[in-house]
């Protein structure tokens, strides 16, 4: 039942996007609509399939968390969950830019369809957007005050992402990352954003409530390291073990990878090494990193990590007085996110 609810919440915030962008009428806002699945590219054939819908992770969340806490399991936080999930967009519109990455959800990617600075306009256009959206919140009635705090979360949320960002770009040409400093870097880079729409979540449902706030952030960060943890095994192994990722070609520093560095002996060490200092990864280079990986173990505290982390933000929910389902609501939440579905 709750795998079915996540999958109709995911549902209302595509709606609630839909609402937000149907009255703009400019092709500023078509490259939205494609980004968010909903559209054909310029001169495409109208019945071109789109890719099934995607799962609307970070409004999703909102969602949760807002029925968690809300006393009779309903609460109008929809805007916050369009604007949430609006930032999610301009990031990833941003990231295939900064990443050289042609393709999102198997087709090609803004960028690579209209150009890297129109795509960059887009992105910009969905981060303004998400808070023109935030101001609907005065139309459920909010106190003003919990109105403000909302939009700050959402500001600060957004701020950490990109501080996260910056420390992931600026850490790719380095072999000398810890674990330490690589789960520091996810808690910002994946975590905020997600601790962001928690407690943008359980601040709506709950009026205002600062503990109930502060314990779903606290979950959305532990889960936003989870759900990159197991993004970067996928990545790195591909869910049948032969796909081979862009983020592995370009030399990012996934967490298994990360872990074979910290438990490597000077010789494996070497032979990583000489790997990821090449300019440019073949296919046979990351066949050896798989092999090396595997060996020492990476993968498999790489899987720890996202038991540990899932298992940590359902813990910290455990001393609240949530609504019927609400703790079985976000478990089938982590399971979503962290399976990438």
């Amino acid at each position: 039942m709750e795998v079915e609810l996540i999958g109709q919440l995911s549902g209302r915030v595509d709606a609630q996007l839909r609402e937000v962008l149907a009255p703009r009428d400019m092709e500023l806002y078509a490259m939205m609509s494609y980004h968010l699945g909903w559209g054909n590219r310029p001169g495409e054939d109208p019945g071109t399939p789109l890719p099934p819908p995607a799962l609307r992770r970070h409004g999703v969340g909102c969602l949760v968390a807002a029925m968690a806490t809300s006393a009779d399991g309903r609460a109008d936080a929809l805007p916050a969950a369009a604007a949430v999930e609006l930032v999610a967009s301009f990031v990833e519109i941003h990231d295939d830019i900064q990443g050289g990455h042609p393709r999102r959800n198997g087709r090609d990617a803004v960028w690579w369809v209209w150009g890297p600075a129109q795509a960059i306009n887009a992105g910009d256009g969905m981060h303004a957007l998400a808070r023109l959206t935030m101001l609907d919140l005065r139309r459920s009635g909010l106190a003003a005050d919990v109105t403000v705090r909302a939009m700050q979360a959402l500001d600060r949320a957004s701020l950490r992402m990109c501080e996260g960002r910056f420390r992931d770009m600026e850490a790719q040409e380095r072999v000398d990352m810890s674990v330490e400093g690589y789960l520091e870097m996810a808690r910002d880079k994946s975590g905020s954003l997600m601790s962001g729409a928690l407690r943008l979540g359980a601040l709506l449902g709950s009026g205002g409530d600062e503990a109930a706030a502060e314990a779903f952030a606290e979950a959305g960060a532990d889960l936003g390291v989870a759900m990159q943890a197991a993004g970067d095994v996928r990545d790195l192994f591909g869910d049948d073990g032969g796909a081979l990722s862009e983020e592995v070609l370009n030399k990012k520093k996934l967490l298994p990878v990360v872990h074979a560095f910290a438990s490597a002996g000077r010789s494996e060490r070497r032979r990583l090494g000489d790997v990821y200092f090449k300019r440019v990864l073949e296919p046979s280079d990351v066949a050896e990193v798989r092999s090396l990986v595997e060996d020492l173990g990476g993968r498999e505290r790489a899987e720890e990590v996202v038991a540990d982390r899932r298992r940590a933000a359902l813990d910290v929910l455990g001393h609240l007085d949530l609504a019927e389902g609400g703790l079985a609501a976000v478990d089938a939440f982590a399971d979503a996110v962290i399976r990438g579905r």
